[in-house]
């Protein structure tokens, strides 16, 4: 058998990287279910200059809010958003350790929460690292053309993760939309009843006064 043209390689090389970006990216965006009255907790093992990019939404439930923390090694308050619908924030490690993210629902005794959130981690230093990589690896085209493709698959996955984030919202507001359109549409039915009861009730008067006032002119 003759060597595969480099051609070939190549094509076998971005259909592998399609494969994986596609597992990849659906394990960075996860949908989670926060009862009333509960936290959640997530976990991040990082080294230092590490960077974490954490975004969130809520898609369903009560009033759109939830409480939101992370806390560094030792249980130190990193950042904190309170009552929130939305919230997008990114940072370095300080230092090597475990960090710790929560939703929090107690606020609320008895709505639960859907929350759509996605986490961009460690894995993304390959856009740091592409440079020198490419710097070290000039005299081989095909691991050139490897780090290439890691900065592609880098780029497909924030794609999809985008496309996932706008596509919770647009249903979010999709729903927001339809609930205020029905409420309309009941208080509209609502007036029009009350007006015919009125309606009925002016007549039916105005008929019984005229009638007594005939009787009492007989």
């Amino acid at each position: 058998m003759g060597k595969p043209s480099p051609t070939t390689q190549v094509l076998a090389l971005v259909c592998l990287v399609a494969i994986l970006s596609t597992q990849v990216a659906a394990f960075n965006t996860f949908t989670t279910l926060l009862h009333a009255g509960e936290e959640q907790c997530f976990k991040e093992v990082l080294k230092t200059k590490d960077r974490v990019d954490l975004s969130y939404e809520i898609t369903d439930g009560g009033n759109l809010d939830v409480d939101f923390v992370v806390f560094a090694p030792g249980n130190r308050p990193l950042q904190s958003h309170n009552a929130g619908s939305f919230f997008t924030w990114g940072f370095n490690a300080e230092e090597d350790g475990t960090y710790t993210y929560c939703f929090n629902n107690k606020r609320s005794s008895f709505a639960d929460k859907r929350i759509l959130f996605t986490v961009v981690g460690p894995d993304e230093k390959w856009k740091i690292e592409e440079k020198e990589m490419k710097m070290s690896l000039e005299d081989d085209p095909t691991e050139s053309l490897q780090s290439e493709i890691r900065v592609l698959d880098a780029g497909i996955r924030a794609i999809r993760e985008e496309h996932a984030f706008l596509k919770s919202r647009e249903r979010r507001h999709r729903m927001t939309a339809d609930s205020t359109n029905s409420r309309v549409l009941y208080w509209s039915l609502v007036q029009a009843l009350a007006l015919v009861g009125v309606v009925y009730f002016q007549i039916n008067y105005l008929k019984r006064f005229f009638e007594m006032r005939s009787g009492r002119s007989i």
